[in-house]
């Protein structure tokens, strides 16, 4: 049996790709894993901000993480919907790295992310995390841009 990995941060594109990857896995017969990434760049930019705000920079941390929850849910929703097997995780890092590294500790047989489609200026200070993944998964990768046919 083959698994999946989805990882989300809760945008409409990423909603795209879990309802693709969702639907795919079915197909298959596949199972989900679900990867939520609480941002430290996001964290580390706050904290450069805010820098006399511990406890803003604490709530900022819980607010990312409750999304994360929120992100994982609507992908274990689906999951349900479909009867797909689906186990979630939600860590702290940098979404690029910590997708390539649970893909690989976990053997996935696919990565499927969804592609935000940032500016010129978020391009620079954040990077594309699945421009990244794509140059260093350890399997294929599917990044979903748009809308979708589920039929």
């Amino acid at each position: 049996m083959g698994r999946i990995l989805i990882a989300t941060d809760g945008s409409k594109y990423s909603n795209l790709a879990v309802d693709y990857g969702v639907m795919m896995a079915r197909k298959l017969g596949y199972d989900v894993l679900g990867l939520y990434v609480v941002n430290m760049k996001s964290l580390e930019i706050y904290a450069l901000e805010h820098h006399d705000n511990i406890s803003g920079y604490e709530a900022e941390n819980a607010r990312l993480k409750k999304e994360g929850e929120a992100a994982l849910g609507y992908l274990s929703a689906k999951c349900n919907e479909q009867d797909v097997k689906v186990s979630t995780t939600i860590v702290r890092g940098y979404p690029a790295e910590d997708i390539i590294k649970l893909a690989e500790s976990e053997k996935v047989n696919m990565i499927i992310v969804g592609n935000l489609g940032k500016t010129n200026l978020e391009y620079m200070f954040m990077g594309s995390v699945s421009e990244t993944v794509v140059k260093r998964a350890p399997c294929p990768v599917l990044v979903v841009r748009g809308k979708i046919d589920m039929a």
